[in-house]
């Protein structure tokens, strides 16, 4: 299943916020200062151990799906949704619910554009050594033209362009770049089956920035919200299925409820679990550090099988477990983390 980096989305934003809210030309007055958010205790270092952010080179952004918020060091590499022929992920039936049932596919109109806004919303609180950071939350709102370029009978290819990037609470100053980024656009595939693939953006110098990179991010949060993955076998109403890889026992599950059907579409629940054992890795300070995740989520989907998802909305939190060696010499210092994504899809007017 998908892995994103550990806070990126929301590492990103913060940084970016705090970085534009300190562009203004004028000194801020004392009064401002005492209204500005209350920051992490200085000793409690988190992004040492905890990257925040993707790195600057490579803009390119596997879909994070709706597992959003499992740390990349959890588990090593991220791994994508599976491609047309991969057998990375796997669909099993578990209940093919009542009459009339029917196998479900998705058939895309080509260039018809289908204008979607989506929202993340993501929260962090952190703790250790007895102490609690205060938790912060940001929401990101991407105005979106989904697009079908290509539609062949195995699936589609979608261009995703950005219209509009808001920034709630984010300075006025900010509204030049936020501007900037309109006109951003990547593609991914889908299979008829509702299979998301890779989301590929074309670099340039455009994107060469935080905003960029945490408009990619948001993004690729929210590709797989725009449809769900149907088994190939027909299903009626009431019909329950589970999507899982080839090592789910470390990597979680999803587990699909389908609620309504209809010839046009369909309304499917959706309940996620993800659990890493504890284990070690590499830290970015050096040495080696332990972390455990366990997460929960759901989500409610409105489908069409002619277009993306008129409607999306659900959260995910999840809870990771850090131990590192402590900063002040000898034994070790244990971290944790809550992480809670909230995505909405839904569409303009609607």
């Amino acid at each position: 299943m998908t892995r994103p980096r550990s806070s990126s989305l929301f590492g990103a934003l913060v940084v970016l916020t705090v970085a534009l809210a300190g562009c203004s030309k004028d000194k801020p007055k004392d009064d401002d200062k005492k209204a500005e958010p209350t920051p992490v205790p200085s000793d409690l270092v988190f992004n040492d151990f905890i990257p925040s952010t993707g790195g600057g080179a490579g803009l390119g952004v596997r879909d994070a799906g709706l597992e959003s918020g499992l740390a990349e060091v959890s588990g090593g590499e991220p791994s994508g949704a599976s491609e047309p022929g991969d057998d990375k992920l796997t669909v099993k039936v578990t209940d093919p619910g009542g009459e009339p049932r029917a196998v479900r596919k998705y058939t895309f109109v080509p260039n018809k554009v289908d204008k979607r806004i989506l929202t993340v919303t993501q929260a962090v609180s952190q703790s250790a050594g007895g102490q609690t950071a205060p938790a912060q939350e940001i929401t990101l709102k991407l105005h979106l033209d989904l697009t079908p370029k290509q539609v062949k009978p195995q699936g589609a290819t979608i261009e995703a362009k950005v219209t509009k990037v808001e920034l709630p609470g984010a300075p006025p100053q900010a509204a030049q770049m936020l501007a900037a980024m309109n006109g951003l656009a990547g593609t991914f595939d889908i299979t008829s089956n509702g299979e998301a693939g890779e989301v590929s953006f074309v670099g340039n110098a455009q994107m060469k920035n935080q905003l960029a990179e945490s408009i990619l991010q948001g993004l690729s949060q929210g590709v797989q919200l725009l449809v769900t993955p149907l088994p190939t076998v027909p299903i009626g109403a009431g019909a329950k299925w589970e999507l899982g890889g080839k090592t789910e026992a470390e990597q979680g599950m999803k587990r699909f409820t389908l609620k309504e059907v209809s010839a046009e579409g369909a309304v499917v629940d959706s309940e996620i679990e993800v659990k890493v054992p504890k284990r070690a890795t590499q830290s970015p300070r050096g040495g080696m550090m332990f972390i455990e995740v366990d997460g929960k989520g759901k989500y409610t989907q409105q489908i069409r099988f002619n277009q993306m998802a008129s409607r999306s909305e659900g959260e995910l939190t999840v809870n990771e477990t850090i131990e590192v060696p402590d900063p002040k010499g000898g034994g070790k210092q244990t971290i944790t983390q809550v992480q809670k994504a909230k995505q909405l899809v839904e569409t303009p007017g609607k």
